[in-house]
């Protein structure tokens, strides 16, 4: 039988996976604009009435953009991953089950209640649906769902390769596919940093207790160049790496220095230009 400590423990470690990566899902672009990102959560369609018929415009990000929010949030989406939106759910549960504050009941529902619309494998649409035909022919498509399409585009366009969500939506194409997804991935993000929020006011109110270092780790790279003071010691090419670069690396290293004032800078390389093996100490 698994003990009190190891079920607590387990929660805990689900618990701060989750809060990582919702931190990590935080951190996105597409967060940056939150009144953007509820906008297109809502789906939203512009109509135009002009000589020619009836436009329907809708306007999203680009797709490398949702693409790259997709990636962040698939975790939350599956269950063998730690950060699993249910498992945060049964971990804030147990966690708080002594709780008696109306409020904070409150809370946890309406979490529940917002989670409960993402489902990989649901059929039902969430916003809209879609049918395609020939004004002038009777046979019309079968009506599939905008949640069909939207993870047929995250599981089969970007994160795998799912040929059996490609085949059932492969005459709507990628277009609608991302057209359904991008609402989709908005609403994830909004979730996902609404429930991290909920975790931070429970640690606030002295009901859960997380280690501080989960909301001061980096958690994105937010500098792209990587420049380093160091050591640096080159060989001819094809010189075994040490297996240690402590003490001495042997008679075929040498380390790249810097002149004296006035001096010109020695040559580090044979005569026979071979490229060269080099290890940073």
């Amino acid at each position: 039988m698994t003990g009190t400590p190891d079920v607590e423990q387990r929660h805990l470690t689900r618990l701060s996976a989750f809060v990582l990566r919702a931190r990590r899902v935080q951190a996105h672009s597409l967060y940056d604009d939150y009144e953007a990102l509820e906008r297109i959560g809502t789906v939203p369609f512009e109509f135009e009435i002009s000589a020619d018929g009836v436009w329907m415009t809708q306007r999203l990000p680009p797709e490398e953009v949702v693409e790259s929010a997709a990636a962040r949030v698939r975790p939350l989406l599956l269950k063998q991953e730690d950060a699993y939106f249910q498992h945060t759910l049964t971990a804030l549960g147990w966690l708080l089950r002594g709780n008696d504050r109306a409020d904070v009941a409150q809370v946890l529902t309406g979490l529940k209640q917002g989670w409960a619309e993402f489902d990989p494998k649901g059929r039902g649409p969430l916003a809209y649906a879609v049918q395609t035909g020939r004004v002038d022919e009777e046979e019309v498509s079968p009506m599939i769902s905008d949640n069909v399409l939207a993870f047929a585009w995250i599981y089969g366009d970007v994160v795998h390769g799912d040929s059996k969500r490609l085949a059932e939506t492969e005459q709507h194409g990628v277009r609608e596919r991302y057209r359904a997804a991008a609402p989709l991935v908005c609403r994830l993000i909004i979730q996902t940093t609404a429930t991290l929020h909920v975790i931070e006011w429970l640690i606030g109110l002295g009901l859960l207790t997380l280690p501080d270092e989960l909301f001061e780790r980096e958690v994105v790279v937010t500098d792209p160049v990587f420049r380093e003071q160091g050591q640096v010691h080159m060989a001819p090419l094809g010189t075994k790496v040490p297996e240690s670069l402590n003490g001495d690396l042997g008679p075929e290293w040498r380390r790249l220095t810097i002149p004296n004032p006035g001096e010109p800078a020695e040559s580090m390389f044979p005569t026979d230009p071979d490229a060269v093996t080099s290890v940073p100490d």
